[in-house]
């Protein structure tokens, strides 16, 4: 990661998430953003689709090149900060409420455009239950996943930011966001870590 890496903007409020969806080309993606962003941030959820055990191999390898924790997520896990959870391959992660915060929920409920994990399915629940809270990125994809729970998010208050096609190595899932009018902002993916960042320092809006 660059030694200067952009710091937190202060405190943040315990209902505080930050939610990201990926598909191909989101490895890299993922490998480029998350150690590009400071500790201390926001819990961070992240759906890649993934098969089974490469999701485990991809969380240790960010963990090895991130300021903060990277790990696949387990049923029941609680989100804090200076945490990022990797949904595992076959199960949806959704977030469920925790007092202030938020933990971990798995299922095998049915697939969501084919595809277990499903950000939508990520997307939706911080929609419920982070709404105006949230930040949500949506990365490289193939495909239209995220993009109905992105403009969930984004009815919800939540800052919505979709990587700009440029940098895309497919554009399909952030494409459908922009079509539905779902992204606040469209961002490449070299400007991404800064923009969560000035998305995190606004203030929430009830």
């Amino acid at each position: 990661p660059p030694a200067t890496a952009p710091q937190p903007p202060g405190e943040f409020s315990p209902r505080r998430v930050i939610v990201i969806g990926a598909s191909t080309g989101g490895v890299e993606a993922l490998r480029f953003l998350l150690p590009r962003l400071p500790a201390g941030l926001p819990p961070i959820a992240v759906v890649q689709h993934i098969p089974p055990n490469f999701s485990r191999v991809m969380a240790e390898r960010l963990n090895e090149l991130c300021p903060f924790e990277v790990r696949e997520a387990q049923d029941g896990d609680e989100l804090h900060p200076d945490l990022c959870l990797v949904a595992p391959g076959d199960f949806h992660l959704a977030l469920g409420p925790s007092g202030r915060g938020y933990r971990a929920r798995l299922t095998q409920s049915p697939p969501v455009h084919h595809c277990r994990p499903a950000v939508d399915v990520l997307f939706r629940s911080a929609a419920e239950h982070a709404g105006a809270h949230a930040v949500a990125v949506l990365l490289t994809g193939m495909g239209a996943d995220g993009a109905r729970g992105m403009e969930a998010l984004r009815v919800a208050g939540a800052r919505t930011l979709a990587e700009h096609e440029d940098s895309c190595v497919v554009f399909g899932m952030p494409q459908a966001a922009i079509k539905l009018g779902a992204a606040e902002q469209v961002v490449p993916l070299d400007q991404m870590p800064q923009a969560i960042l000035q998305a995190l320092a606004q203030p929430v809006s009830a």
